[in-house]
């Protein structure tokens, strides 16, 4: 496929990490859902902080509605999957029409379910389109290099939200060597010193039983591995 400029990697980088950020977010929503419904009305409170979002929200209904789909909002999912469709819709040629399909198909269940009384089948929906998106990546992007792009964004992503919301350790690592891989397989430019600086917060070099996770530092090494 020849060169690919430096805006489209970032293109697929970030198309990468907003479709990951839909996809997580969407699961813990649910079951943040399920918490503010059975358990407390304040449950969005603690999930706010932990994501390190603005809480502008007035009670869990609000939450609830605004969060999943105020596009006014920079942090809503709506907001995060309509980034995801404009960087998909820049690398048509890259991606393919039939991988693009599966973006706007999340976008046209998201519109559903913000008109819904009863959104859930369709916010698993489009979850679902999520994972049809990444699979049709697989099959309809020759160029592995622009596949672990667009992979190495949903793998840093994925541990960053993971580190937010406290994910156990195990969880953590596995993404973290999955990133590893994509890493050892771009050429998107990288800082090895942040990447080992991540391994030395998931698993101390000197240590005989492991200390909890420093989080925020984790957090701070996985924003500075990619440079795009």
């Amino acid at each position: 496929m020849g060169i690919i400029s430096l805006e489209k990697a970032s293109n697929l980088y970030w198309l990468g990490r907003y479709s990951e950020r839909v996809y997580t977010t969407l699961r813990k929503f649910f079951t943040n859902y399920d918490s503010m419904i059975d358990l407390e009305d304040t449950a969005y409170i603690k999930y706010c902080e932990e994501m390190n979002i603005p809480n502008v929200y007035q009670s869990k209904e609000d939450f609830t509605y605004r969060y999943l789909y105020d596009t006014d909002l920079e942090d809503s999912v709506f907001s995060n999957l309509y980034r995801a469709y404009d960087n998909a819709i820049v690398l048509r040629e890259e991606i393919n029409s039939e991988t693009l399909a599966y973006i706007q198909l999340a976008v046209d269940e998201m519109k559903k379910a913000k008109k819904s009384k009863a959104p859930l089948i369709e916010l698993q929906t489009v979850i679902d389109y999520i994972l049809a998106f990444w699979g049709c990546a697989d099959d309809y992007i020759d160029d592995e290099d622009l596949r672990n792009m667009l992979k190495t964004g949903t793998k840093i992503e994925r541990i960053d939200l993971y580190l937010r919301l406290r994910y156990d350790r195990e969880e953590i690592l596995r993404e973290f060597v999955k990133l590893n891989y994509r890493l050892g397989r771009t050429s998107l430019c990288h800082s090895k010193k942040a990447l080992i600086g991540l391994a030395d917060c998931l698993v101390p070099e000197e240590s005989g039983s492991l200390e909890p996770i420093p989080y925020r530092e984790a957090i701070k090494a996985v924003e500075r591995i990619i440079t795009v």
